[in-house]
C-alpha cells in the first residue's frame, strides 16, 4: 500500500532530517509509528500524505507515485490530525455538510456519506449540537467523522486519543478496529504505547529521522529477551568502577544504577548475579524475559519522551 524509497528531506537552514529511508505498509494493516517528540513521525506523514516533497527518493500509495498523480492519490487517504480540525460555531452535521461538499468524486452519495460517518463515530444524535460545546472525547469522534467522508483506503490518524476520557478513548479505538476490519489500511501514532499493542499488527519505532526497527510486532517483540537489574545505591566509587568494567566485558550496560542487556542463556544471568554477589552490591529489582513495546521503545530510543 505504502512503499518509501531511500527519502532524503531537510527542512531549509537545517541539516538533513531524512537520509535514506526505506519503510513498506502492507495494504490491510494497522500500522503502528512510534518515536519521541522530535523524531520525525509528522514530517514522515507529511511526506506520505503529500503535503511536503521529498529532496530525493520516490513515495508511492497503492501503486501510484507523488507528485505526478498526487490528485487520485489523495482520493483515496484521509490525514485526522491531533489538531481539532472542524468550524467550532457550526453543527455537527453543518461541519460534515460543508467537508463533504469538497470532494466532487463522491458528490451523488454525499447524504449516505455523512449518515454512516455520524453512525461510525457515534454522533447521530448529535448532528445538530454545535461542536463548540463538545467535549474533547465528542470533538475527536467529530474529526474522526470528518476524515471518512470521502470513504479513504488509507487512513492517517495522528494521536486520535490524546487528552479525553476513557469511555470515548474506548469508542474510538473500536471505531478505528471496525474500519481496519472493513479493508482500510490506517497509520497509527500515538504516545500510549499500550493502544499500539492493542490495535496493530505491524509497527515502526524511529528517532532523530531513522528507523530504529520495522515489522510485525509479534517478531519484533519477540528478540532477544532482555535484562534488567536495578541496583541499591553504591556508596564506594571503586566497586562502581569494578562493576562497570566487569559490565563491559560481559557486554551489559550501565546507567546510573541501571543494568541492562541481552544475555545469551541463564547462565549468563547467573555468573552477572554472581559478579554482584562478589562485589557485595544489593539488588533491588529484576526482570528478565519477552520485550514488551515500551521496553523496547526505551531500549532503542535511548530517552524519555521528549518535549
Amino acid at each position: 500500500m505504502i512503499k518509501l524509497q531511500q527519502i532524503d528531506y531537510h527542512y531549509p537552514h537545517h541539516p538533513p532530517l531524512f537520509e535514506g529511508v526505506n519503510l513498506a505498509i502492507a495494504k490491510g494493516s494497522l500500522f503502528g509509528l512510534l518515536g519521541p517528540n522530535g523524531a520525525g513521525k509528522t514530517t514522515l506523514i507529511s511526506l506520505m500524505t503529500g503535503q511536503l516533497q521529498p529532496a530525493a527518493g520516490e513515495i508511492e500509495i497503492d501503486g501510484q507515485s507523488y507528485p505526478t498523480q498526487r490528485t487520485s492519490i489523495l482520493q483515496k487517504l484521509a490525514h485526522i490530525p491531533q489538531e481539532y480540525a472542524f468550524y467550532p460555531q457550526l453543527s455537527v452535521l453543518e461541519n460534515l455538510q460543508f467537508f463533504a461538499s469538497l470532494y466532487a468524486n463522491q458528490a451523488r452519495n454525499r447524504a449516505g456519506l455523512i449518515e454512516q460517518a455520524l453512525a461510525l463515530t457515534g454522533l447521530t444524535e448529535q448532528r445538530e449540537r454545535l461542536a463548540k460545546h463538545f467535549s474533547g472525547g465528542l470533538k475527536r469522534r467529530l474529526n474522526l467523522a470528518i476524515g471518512l467522508l470521502n470513504k479513504p483506503q488509507l487512513i492517517f490518524l495522528d494521536e486520535p486519543t490524546v487528552g479525553i476520557d476513557p469511555q470515548s478513548r474506548h469508542f474510538i479505538l473500536q471505531s478505528i478496529r471496525e474500519l481496519n476490519k472493513a479493508g482500510s489500511t490506517i497509520v497509527y501514532t500515538s504516545h500510549y504505547m499500550e493502544e499500539i499493542e492493542q490495535l496493530c499488527d505491524q509497527v515502526a519505532i524511529m528517532d532523530h529521522g531513522r528507523i530504529l526497527v520495522h515489522g510485525p510486532l509479534r517478531q519484533i517483540l519477540k528478540r532477544d529477551p532482555q535484562l534488567i537489574v536495578e541496583l541499591g545505591p553504591i556508596s564506594d566509587q571503586n566497586r562502581y568502577t569494578q562493576l562497570g568494567n566487569a559490565l563491559q566485558a560481559k557486554g551489559f550496560n550501565l546507567s546510573e544504577l541501571t543494568i541492562s542487556g541481552h544475555p545469551k542463556d541463564q547462565t549468563e544471568v547467573c555468573e552477572l548475579l554472581q559478579t554482584l554477589a562478589s562485589l557485595n552490591l544489593s539488588v533491588i529489582n529484576l526482570s528478565y524475559g519477552k520485550h514488551t513495546l515500551e521496553k523496547l521503545f526505551f531500549e532503542l530510543t535511548q530517552t524519555h519522551l521528549r518535549d
